[in-house]
């Protein structure tokens, strides 16, 4: 599987897991600024270990166009 597989892009600020209707921001808030690791943050019932990895895995190979959007 792609590591975009895992994603809606809806448009350049508009990235969801796929499936859902959750913005990749949730995910990364839990880890980035909430510092949850992956384990506690997959606690919602839309996240999966393999979304969350997939998530932050995207983010940190796309930060700056994720940071800029």
């Amino acid at each position: 599987m792609v590591l975009e597989d895992y994603f809606d892009f809806l448009a350049s600020d508009d990235i969801r897991i796929k499936g859902t209707r959750v913005g990749i921001e949730t995910v990364l808030y839990d880890h980035v600024f909430r510092l949850r690791s992956p384990e506690t943050s997959r606690r919602a019932p839309y996240h999966n270990a393999r979304t969350v990895y997939a998530t932050i895995l995207y983010y940190l190979a796309n930060k700056q166009r994720v940071d800029t959007t």
